[in-house]
């Protein structure tokens, strides 16, 4: 049985998204959808393998708007409905949810977002805070897994009663911490579907209807800012005969301030806000605080919204705080916090010195970090995009150009790992979807070289099909490159509109990128096996002779998928007699399975060789082979 599931009063251990999908389950949601993007996977994947056994449909959208209109539909017939995403997701899904923040929702509405505080996941670190100040929506900022269990089943109960969509944030180091959970109780709802025409309340196609909505949004949460210094997400604690000197925390830096507060003894000498609510906020609760202390430490990671919105209401109170964080320089603004960041803002604080720091475990770091080696991110052994780009060099190669002579714009995903050494080839990084895009505005902008803009399966289908059929619209001569690895593979090996499967496991219909892209209006399409240099090489020669918006579908399954699949060859081996150690295939392909012997010969890890056979078809001398050597 799931960790997730289980009666009130039992006790799981839990990641935070973990906890989040168990307070889909105890909220009674009857739809749960998204997007795949780290840090927010896990949710969908955890609600996905229990599916089967609780009253929910789970299943993965094409991007993130798709997955909001769904919930939204779903959440308008009264029913409740959550939509997950990562940060960069969020952009993707405003337009549908900046227009629904004006309608009533009436069955609950919530959106779980997770932002990437540090960049784990190699995008930008949005504060997604922000968002609220843009569409007006309410936000709770969870600090533990138990919090974000109980801010899920919070969150569903107000969008209700106040007829509004809810977002509930987190940050990486939430949604992948773990920690010991107490669940409540499962929910039941017993309601008929049902929806009304109402013009006045669901479109915006009148400015005075509009207005109107846009007032009631105001009512709205001028209501909910009622209510928020009351809810448990918001605490605050003063120690009795007050202090000088408090601290307002929210998120992960609550965590890291409690510990310490524990470790040290300090909670009878500092006044503590914890913030849960980023929209409203919980202003009663700040001016008792800022009314108690004469200087104030903000912890929070990434942007300073906490920070400034404090110095605003000390203002508006005419009080003269001293507020510390990221504008005075106390703690970065840039990356994420540690314990040690928070420890040492709080010593200073407090004019302590709360941990002295031993200088031989801090040689000891500097040397490892020193002596760690430094290489650029991998494809793992056998994927199919290291097929592929040795294709296109290959390709490149033997039409004349040389580097600098042809452009690759990149995109999301794995694919993107092609700017690395040895492949040198991806230029750009921007979007889901955008490389089609920028090959199309570098050719207006009257570029002459080769422009290939290479794309993963799932972000083709996520953003990449309406750039494609603006590049057959208005023909626009470019070779789109999908690398079809059959799967959403960097975040997880999700499952895309190309696997044939769901998120539950059932069967589906395969779409295939190639029909699609025919069906657009591009009508010069090579398929090829990513395996199959030779026939790959030659698909690409064919798209980069053509004057006319081509592409190239390169279709093997990812290689990790396909390993828990059953479905690899047996491992190659290198014939040391035979080998001349002239390591072209350690250079052409850089795979982690190959190494070099002592005596300068390729070996190959069978164990890690996932029989690909892209190094075969690269040795000059035939000395690598499938079977005993």
């Amino acid at each position: 049985m799931s960790g997730i599931l289980g009666g009130e009063g039992e006790h799981r251990l839990l990641m935070g998204n973990e906890a989040i999908a168990r307070g889909a389950v105890e909220a009674a949601v009857g739809l749960a959808v998204g997007y795949p993007g780290t840090p927010s996977s896990e949710v969908i994947q955890t609600l996905s393998r229990v599916a089967d056994r609780i009253p929910m449909r789970v299943e993965w959208a094409v991007n993130e708007k798709v997955a909001v209109d769904i919930a939204t539909g779903y959440a308008y017939a009264g029913l409740r409905a959550l939509a997950t995403m990562k940060n960069a997701g969020l952009n993707v899904a405003s337009d549908t949810l900046m227009s629904v923040a004006y309608s009533d929702v009436r069955g609950g509405l919530v959106i779980y977002v997770a932002d990437d505080p540090g960049a784990h996941a190699g995008m930008e670190e949005q504060d997604n805070r922000w968002f609220t100040r843009l569409s007006l929506l309410p936000m709770i900022d969870v600090s533990d897994p138990q919090e974000a269990k109980d801010a899920v089943v919070m969150a569903f109960e107000l969008s209700e009663e106040y007829a509004i969509p809810m977002l509930v944030r987190s940050t990486t180091r939430v949604a992948h911490m773990t920690s010991i959970v107490e669940l409540g109780p499962v929910r039941e709802l017993r309601r008929p579907p049902g929806f009304e025409r109402d013009i006045r309340r669901y479109p915006r196609a009148s400015p005075k209807w509009c207005m109107e909505q846009h007032e009631r949004l105001n009512e709205k949460l001028g209501l909910l800012r009622h209510r928020v210094d009351g809810l448990p997400v918001n605490r605050l604690h003063i120690p009795e005969g007050g202090a000088d000197r408090g601290v307002v925390a929210s998120g992960i830096s609550w965590s890291y301030l409690r510990e310490l507060l524990d470790r040290y003894g300090l909670w009878d000498r500092l006044p503590v806000l914890k913030i849960g609510t980023i929209n409203p906020l919980p202003s009663r609760l700040i001016e008792k605080l800022m009314e108690s202390v004469e200087e104030l430490l903000v912890l929070e990671e990434l942007e300073p919204f906490l920070e400034l919105h404090l110095k605003a209401a000390a203002s508006e109170l005419d009080l003269r705080l001293g507020i510390h964080g990221k504008m005075d320089g106390w703690l970065p603004r840039v990356g994420e916090y540690t314990p040690e960041m928070v420890e040492n803002a709080l010593g200073r604080l407090l004019g302590l010195e709360l941990e002295r720091p031993n200088p031989g475990v801090e040689e000891a770091k500097a040397e490892a970090v020193k002596q760690a080696p430094r290489r650029p991110l991998p494809f793992c052994p056998g994927c199919p995009h290291r097929g592929t780009y040795t294709a296109l060099r290959m390709a490149l190669r033997e039409l004349g150009y040389k580097d600098g002579e042809f452009i690759v714009t990149g995109d999301i995903g794995c694919t993107i790992l092609g700017m690395h050494p040895p492949f040198n080839l991806c230029w750009t990084e921007v979007s889901m979807g955008a490389s089609i895009g920028l090959g199309i505005g570098l050719r207006y902008a009257g570029i002459d070289k080769p422009i290939i803009a290479a794309i993963g399966d799932s972000t083709l289908f996520h953003a990449g099909l309406p750039p494609a059929l603006n590049s057959a619209w208005h023909q626009s001569q470019i070779v789109i490159a999908v690398l079809d690895n059959r799967v959403t593979a960097m975040t997880g090996h999700q499952p895309s509109p190309t696997s044939g499967y769901t998120a539950t496991g059932g069967e589906t219909k395969v779409i295939e990128a190639d029909e699609v892209l025919r069906a657009l209006g591009i009508e010069h399409i090579w398929v090829a096996d990513a395996y199959n240099l030779e026939e790959a090489k030659e698909a690409f020669k064919e798209a980069l002779r053509c004057d006319e918006p081509s592409a190239v579908v390169l279709k093997r399954v990812c290689a990790l998928v396909a390993k828990r699949m059953g479905l690899v060859e047996q491992p190659y081996r290198v014939d040391p007699e035979r080998c001349t150690g002239c390591q072209l295939c350690l250079r052409t392909l850089a795979c982690p399975a190959m190494t070099l012997s002592p005596e300068g010969k390729a070996e190959i890890d069978v164990e890690t060789c996932t029989g690909c056979g892209l190094c075969a078809q690269i040795c000059p001398v035939g000395a690598i082979g499938g079977s005993e050597p």
